[in-house]
């Protein structure tokens, strides 16, 4: 089936640029899991083909989102941040990074066109997320007691905040198609297939914040779509639980306690975020790394850290209340139309999962981000902005239609 999706969509596009852009972009979903390199290829190279065809054709595709004028001021309160900042050079550096990932959802809402485009892009997320997984389970065989006993994370391509986090963003993709009552047998199936072993990865890397996430965004589905699965998933977790050892037990309840061991230091960098703001609440210390002005703000024995593991006071700490404003403002836009789309294909099988799936992956990233510094994790940008990006060209899909 993905194959016949595969030749499908590429037909469809027919030769010349618009096909190996495609091409590109099956490159870079397929990548993200396990190749950061490989996705870059992918990402810009379609990039690059897509600007250029405009250029020599002197013609724009006239693509529109609707948040322009968010990422507009988001762009400026990072200029000025930086300019403002103690460290210019690693402040450009990081804006920059953030800034080139936001053109994902351009090139996906220009270039995604059909339902054929769709499946075949979603096939390759679930494709290299299910391959990531097993792979995984090599080292979670032979070290099965290690697991168990929270010596060791399943991290086999990037660190396990980030694994977990990705598997956390798939399993959240995958479970509407699962849930909706006309989704194809074959298709459902092949999605149950792929979400058992990326929820065992998923659980293996130990990330409390990704499995919160995982939870919250789980909720905003089932309750849209069956409010009746909400009973099944509460006692599969509840089996989870009590099958679990109690070193992973110790692990799940210390998400839910501030003086645990594992959430002191937390606590600690959120106090030292909240000074760094107080001293710069308008335009923040730029997009920097926090360890610069860290021994100003912490107590004497704390390790410097680069980050906050929070989103919302990285964006003060860094972009100050003008850019975290910007920031909140334009997730808020972001998930107010993705609710408008859902609404107009909620019954539609492809389109309609897509879009709760993007509610769902806009929950739990939002969740996760609230214990890690995830909108500063590539990775994890790279699937939330594709996620976002085809769910906006499901809905351009749909008002081209008349729908």
């Amino acid at each position: 089936m993905i194959l016949r999706e595969l030749q499908s969509s590429l037909r469809e596009v027919g030769s010349g640029p618009d096909r190996w852009i495609l091409l590109l972009l099956f490159l870079f979903l397929l990548s993200i899991p396990f190749s950061i390199f490989a996705a870059q290829v992918g990402y810009f190279g379609a990039l690059i083909i897509w600007v250029g065809t405009m250029a020599v054709r002197r013609e724009s595709d006239g693509v529109r989102t609707g948040f322009e004028m968010f990422f507009l001021l988001y762009l400026a309160a990072e200029l000025i941040s930086t300019l403002l900042s103690s460290n210019t050079a690693q402040s450009f550096l990081y804006m920059q990074r953030r800034m080139l990932l936001i053109p994902i959802l351009y090139l996906l809402l220009a270039k995604v066109k059909s339902r054929s485009a769709i499946t075949a892009l979603l096939s390759m997320m679930l494709l290299a997320a299910l391959g990531v997984a097993l792979w995984s389970f090599r080292d979670l065989f032979i070290n099965f007691s290690g697991y168990l006993a929270f010596q060791r994370r399943l991290s086999e391509f990037q660190m396990y905040m980030t694994a977990g986090g990705i598997m956390m963003i798939v399993a959240l993709v995958i479970i509407p198609f699962v849930l909706h009552r006309e989704t194809p047998t074959r298709f459902r199936w092949t999605a149950v297939l792929v979400l058992v072993p990326v929820l065992v990865n998923l659980l293996f890397t130990f990330t409390r914040s990704s499995w919160l996430g995982l939870i919250g965004g789980a909720l905003v589905i089932g309750l849209r779509r069956h409010r009746k699965v909400l009973l099944p998933l509460l006692v599969i977790l509840g089996m989870v639980v009590a099958l679990s050892s109690p070193e992973m037990k110790d692990r799940m309840s210390s998400a839910f306690d501030p003086s645990h061991p594992n959430n002191v230091s937390r606590v600690h960098m959120w106090e030292v975020g909240w000074g760094m703001f107080l001293d710069h609440p308008l335009f923040g210390i730029g997009d920097i790394g926090t360890e610069q002005l860290w021994d100003r703000y912490s107590e004497p024995g704390w390790p410097s850290e680069g980050h906050l593991h929070n989103n919302v006071i990285m964006w003060m700490v860094t972009l100050g209340l003008t850019g975290s404003l910007v920031l909140i403002s334009l997730f808020v836009a972001l998930w107010r139309r993705l609710w408008e789309i859902e609404k107009l294909v909620h019954q539609d099988w492809l389109l309609g999962s897509l879009l709760l799936g993007g509610l769902g992956v806009m929950t739990g990233f939002h969740i996760n981000g609230m214990f890690e510094w995830n909108f500063g994790d590539a990775e994890i940008m790279m699937l939330l902005w594709s996620v976002t990006g085809l769910s906006l060209a499901a809905g351009r899909m749909t008002e081209g239609d008349g729908k």
